[in-house]
C-alpha cells in the first residue's frame, strides 16, 4: 500500500478513512498505470511523491464520484443493468505524468517494455 489510512485522513479530511482493500486497489489501479521500466517494490515510507499522491488522489476520486469496487465489467440490480469502465482520475494521471512515471507522447513499446537480455549479451 502506498499510502496509509492516517496519510488520507490528512489530506482529504472530509472523506471517510479508506479499508486496506480499498487502499491496496487503489494502489493497484496506479500501478497499472505507470511503465513496466519504471515500476518497483513500493510501500507507504519507499514510494516516490508522485505515486503517493497519485494513490490518494485516485481514491478520492473514487469516492466522490461514487465509483464502486467490482471485478466485473458489467452490475445488474434488478432489471438495471450498466457495463462499467475503470475511471481514472485526470489529477492522479497527471501527478504520474510530472513525476515522470507515465510516458503518453511515446509509442506503447517503450512505456510499458522491459529491458530483457537475449543470448549471451
Amino acid at each position: 500500500m502506498y499510502f496509509t489510512k492516517e496519510e488520507f485522513q490528512k489530506k482529504y479530511s472530509d472523506y471517510q478513512i479508506p479499508n486496506d482493500w480499498e487502499i491496496e486497489a487503489v494502489c493497484e489501479m496506479i500501478l497499472s498505470q505507470v511503465g513496466l521500466s519504471l515500476r518497483q517494490e513500493w510501500d507507504a515510507q519507499t514510494v516516490p511523491d508522485a505515486i503517493k499522491k497519485a494513490s490518494m488522489e485516485q481514491m478520492r476520486f473514487m469516492y466522490d464520484h461514487d465509483i464502486p469496487f467490482v471485478d466485473s465489467k458489467k452490475i445488474k440490480a434488478g432489471s438495471m443493468d450498466a457495463d462499467l469502465n475503470s475511471d481514472y482520475s485526470t489529477l492522479a494521471l497527471r501527478y504520474l505524468a510530472n513525476g515522470g512515471y507515465l510516458y503518453r507522447g511515446t509509442p506503447l513499446m517503450s512505456n510499458m517494455s522491459l529491458n530483457m537480455m537475449w543470448g549471451d549479451n
